[in-house]
């Protein structure tokens, strides 16, 4: 009869730690993972607990063709199309289509990339405010910091790509008593006041006011002024006849005109003076502009002081001129711009 009993008892013990053993491996065990996100971030959770899952590492870009197919560039890097968080890897969440970290904004600051530099875009498109954007030819002026950014042999004068024909070196290139600032013939200034809408007074020249910009690409124009050139919204040209007085046609929009203003031709110096006398000598056309010729700054002085020293390209020239300290922008230390030929 004891024994009975003491096999009951066993029997019980056994059943109780069946039960437990079935409750361990069914709902407490590390087989039983519990995967989810909230705005802090992404967890895995078994038996012994809860963990932090860490997003994986993003691809630095500088643009969307620096990113894998199906992946777009933020500022945090490359990051995975999506259509909802099942579409993830683990750690991270499907946020405004992008496949990002939990918290904070989405898409690293919240925009995609298409692009941060000229190379990121194709077809000689420019890369405008993060957007590649066709410019040169008929698209308007392509947009520039340095003259390595333009292409087919084209400078940069005044932030935009413009040809070398329409650029000046000196001021004495410029008509109307203006000065040669950046590539470009402006007027001279010694307040803001003396320039028109939207310009400043910077360095002596006037040139267009940074907080008065309306624009940082064509996306940005439209209507009658969909080119965007250096912050404003401007018409597109065909030609130098469809822009107003003032302007010329620069590659497809109208711009305020600041080419150098030649007065004659190789092939053609009547314009300049001509002595057929031995009193003195005669000038000849220089790059369009009537220049004397010289050997050494004497040759000047004896025809006029303004113009008594002999330039590096033997013509006289003023003292500034004949010994520039620049003659493009790129010639001047970082900030500095090339103001009739100082680095100011």
């Amino acid at each position: 009869m004891k024994t009975l009993v003491s096999l009951s008892k066993w029997s019980g013990v056994v059943a109780i730690l069946s039960m437990v053993t079935s409750v361990l491996w069914t709902g407490c065990s590390p087989a039983n993972e519990r995967y989810y996100c909230d705005d802090n971030g992404c967890y895995s959770c078994d038996g012994y607990g809860c963990s932090t899952v860490t997003p994986p590492a993003s691809q630095p870009c500088t643009g969307n063709s620096s990113c894998a197919s199906g992946s777009m560039c933020t500022a945090a890097g490359c990051e995975k199309a999506c259509q909802s968080t099942t579409d993830c890897e683990r750690g991270t969440v499907c946020k405004e289509g992008l496949c990002s970290a939990p918290g904070g904004t989405s898409n690293g600051d919240g925009g995609t990339k298409e692009c941060t530099t000229k190379t990121d875009c194709t077809g000689g498109a420019a890369c405008v405010a993060n957007k590649c954007q066709a410019c040169g030819g008929t698209n308007g002026p392509c947009p520039c910091a340095v003259s390595a950014d333009c292409s087919n042999g084209d400078t940069c004068a005044g932030g935009v790509c413009t040809a070398p024909k329409n650029t000046c070196k000196f001021s004495s290139e410029c008509a109307d008593g203006k000065t040669c600032a950046n590539g470009q013939c402006v007027t001279t200034c010694t307040a803001s006041g003396q320039c028109g809408a939207g310009l400043i007074c910077t360095q002596g020249v006037c040139e267009p006011d940074p907080s008065q910009a309306t624009c940082k690409g064509d996306a940005n124009c439209s209507g009658s002024t969909p080119k965007c050139v250096s912050g404003s919204c401007v018409p597109a040209c065909t030609g130098d006849a469809s822009c107003a007085a003032g302007q010329y046609c620069n590659e497809g929009a109208c711009v305020s005109d600041t080419r150098p203003k030649p007065i004659c031709s190789a092939s053609d110096s009547s314009a300049c003076h001509s002595n057929s006398s031995d009193a003195g000598p005669s000038e000849m056309c220089v790059d369009g502009y009537c220049k004397y010729s010289c050997n050494v700054d004497h040759d000047c002085q004896i025809i006029d002081s303004r113009i008594g020293f002999c330039g590096t390209d033997k013509v006289c020239r003023n003292q500034t001129e004949a010994h520039p300290q620049c003659t493009v922008q790129a010639d001047c230390p970082a900030g500095k711009a090339c103001v009739g030929n100082l680095c100011k």
